[in-house]
């Protein structure tokens, strides 16, 4: 589902952001998935999709889902032309079996566009072959030559030319063939096409290697077979401002484990308690994306807005910073437990942390919450207590 989802946030994340109350923190991983997962269905029921927007609080939603039509017609066409180029998505999948007629349409219209490209430079090829005989017989200049390989090996082709001259009288035993493209036919031998097949492929290979080493300003091979290498014309890539962003930064603490009926254990069980500070990080991450979008809106007018080379590199570093929001919000909705440490992503630091084992089960305090916590590798999504009786018990466990 990941191809459908990018497609689907390259599409509609810009127009997003253009309303007045759009917060991107409403616009996590799990919306994304929905909306998407709804968005491939929106031609049977558009009702999940509409409900979708709805959630997002926007200023003018109603302005969004006048545009979902256009959007659903970009969002099949980029998944059909993946399909014909032969990249495979659960997303892809889906419409194939659920018989999607739009993306049939679609998928009929790139699959015919890529047979005629085909069909074009097939009868292209098919149109030059008649005139291939007329092609090889021209007569190339010394200059030419020494423009195209070295001198040793000009002699030699030289002499290898006059031979197949000869060849030319001299074969007759050859069988032979004719092109009877003009009134007059042109006969010549199997030999000679063979010779001949061979030097027009050298010298083909070697015009080619002229003109590319002339449009490159490359010093042409001279008796010492010594070429100098071609001089590289680097890509000229946008420059946009950089902005300095804060680091998350990390506190490490020990908590000794309570225990039920034990108070503190004998053993001094202890956990470390690993605690990442996202809040600077966050803060300066929305500021360099509004500082972009100012940047956006006063270099590029709104109707020009996403034309050029800089309007884009900036586009696409607003989505970066986006994305890495998102990411940030969604850690702070989990933890990793592995049973030794406990690893958090907080932006508030909470005044009480403790850890506490009742029941062969352990569960995190935080300020005046209690969460059960899960001993795994992968991050796991918080659980909060909401039952009185366990609250009681832990609470009066954390207070012996």
């Amino acid at each position: 589902m990941k191809l459908a989802i990018d497609i689907v946030q390259s599409l509609l994340l810009p127009k997003l952001e253009k309303d007045a109350i759009f917060d991107i923190n409403q616009a996590n991983i799990a919306f994304w998935e929905t909306f998407t997962t709804a968005f491939l269905d929106f031609e049977k029921d558009a009702k999940p999709v509409y409900a979708a927007i709805y959630s997002l609080g926007l200023k003018d939603a109603e302005k969004i889902i006048s545009k979902l039509d256009t959007v659903y017609i970009s969002f099949i066409k980029e998944l059909a032309e993946n399909h014909v180029l032969g990249i495979s998505s659960e997303a892809i999948d889906y419409l194939i079996t659920s018989k999607n007629s739009t993306f049939e349409k679609e998928v009929r219209f790139f699959t015919d566009l890529q047979n005629a490209i085909k069909k074009v430079e097939r009868k292209r090829i098919k149109t030059e072959l008649p005139n291939a005989f007329d092609k090889l017989s021209f007569q190339l200049s010394d200059d030419a030559i020494a423009l195209a390989i070295t001198k040793k090996e000009r002699e030699a082709l030289k002499e290898k030319m006059n031979a197949w001259d000869e060849q030319l009288v001299i074969s007759e035993e050859a069988p032979v063939y004719s092109v009877s493209t003009k009134k007059e036919p042109k006969v010549f031998s199997l030999s000679w096409i063979k010779y001949a097949a061979a030097a027009c492929i050298v010298l083909t290979a070697g015009i080619m290697y002229f003109k590319f080493n002339t449009d490159n300003n490359v010093v042409q091979p001279g008796d010492t077979n010594v070429v100098t290498a071609p001089v590289k014309k680097e890509t000229i890539t946008p420059e946009i401002p950089s902005e300095a962003l804060a680091e998350v930064t990390t506190v490490t603490k020990t908590a000794t484990v309570v225990k039920s009926g034990l108070g503190f254990a004998p053993t001094s069980s202890k956990i470390k308690i690993v605690e990442n500070n996202q809040a600077a990080r966050k803060i300066s991450i929305e500021k360099a994306i509004e500082k972009y979008r100012q940047m956006l809106e006063q270099e590029f007018p709104e109707n020009k807005l996403g034309y050029g080379s800089r309007a884009k590199a900036i586009q696409d570093t607003i989505t970066s910073l986006q994305k890495e929001l998102v990411l940030l919000n969604e850690k702070e909705k989990q933890y990793i437990f592995d049973g030794k440490a406990l690893v958090l992503y907080v932006s508030v630091t909470a005044k009480e942390n403790a850890i506490v084992l009742y029941d062969e089960t352990y569960y995190f305090k935080r300020d005046a919450d209690f969460f059960k916590l899960t001993v795994a590798k992968q991050p796991q999504l918080y659980k909060k207590i909401t039952d009185l009786d366990l609250l009681e018990v832990l609470n009066n466990l954390c207070d012996e």
